[in-house]
């Protein structure tokens, strides 16, 4: 893999806010994608745009490529800020520009380039989650046949756009990630998250702290993290990433 001279700049497409408390001690969504991404060999610089504060790039062209962080909303939902993110997505595309989306960012740029997204009838994702690598592209070389990383979902790409080769997948997500040619990568798993941070955000968004998800549920996924620490792989797909955008 050879490095540029000029460093890159990755717009991050900032989508969801993480708990305050949480942000101190862990940083944003935007923070921990850089520190997964570039680690300490300074490869590229990083602009965020707060996406629901309506901070959006002035064009597609702002950046050398882009990166969609998890939400916790859902891509089918009738909103000003989804709409206008959608429309940038298809800009990127046709740009040409390097297009990577984690979580929500895979499934609206699956909606986005024609593809369907729905909540899951399997309920929530949580915690680890092993995935079969197939159908490589030449900038995954360094991912063995599966992966293991945290994931927090319960929608799903069913149909992924045309021409999008599906990569990732599992009994419980067929569509767990995809690509286009050299131009888009997506993973319905957070690399970028840490198994204390995906443990404390659990424990936040459970029943038992006023939250959404199941208690029965994050306490199993709970259990998994405090088993198996050693098994979350993020920095193998941290590579992969870096290789997709100096492609």
């Amino acid at each position: 893999m050879s490095i540029q001279n000029h460093m890159k700049t990755i717009g991050i497409l900032q989508t969801g806010k993480n708990h305050e408390e949480l942000a101190q001690q862990y940083g944003t969504y935007a923070e921990m994608l850089e520190a997964l991404i570039d680690s300490n060999e300074k490869l590229f610089e990083f602009k965020t745009f707060e996406i629901l504060d309506e901070d959006f790039p002035k064009n597609q062209l702002e950046c050398d490529g882009w990166i969609i962080t998890g939400s916790k909303y859902g891509v089918y939902e009738e909103l000003a800020w989804i709409e206008r993110l959608s429309q940038l997505i298809n800009d990127i595309y046709d740009a040409g520009k390097p297009l990577l989306g984690v979580c929500f960012g895979h499934q609206i740029i699956a909606q986005a380039l024609g593809g369907d997204v729905e909540k899951s009838q399997k309920g929530w994702g949580l915690g680890l989650h092993t995935y079969r690598i197939d159908n490589k592209s030449a900038y995954m070389t360094n991912l063995a046949e599966q992966i293991t990383l945290n994931i927090c979902h319960q929608d799903q790409v069913i149909r992924p756009p045309q021409g999008a080769v599906v990569y990732a997948q599992s009994d419980f997500c067929e569509c767990a990630g995809f690509y286009i040619k050299d131009k888009v990568l997506t993973i319905q798993a957070h690399p970028e998250f840490l198994v204390d941070f995906t443990k404390d955000l659990l424990n936040f968004r459970s029943e038992d702290e006023g939250g959404y998800i199941p208690q029965k549920v994050v306490d199993k996924a709970i259990y998994g993290l405090d088993d198996n620490p050693g098994l979350v792989e993020s920095k193998h797909f941290a590579e992969t990433v870096r290789r997709f955008f100096l492609n």
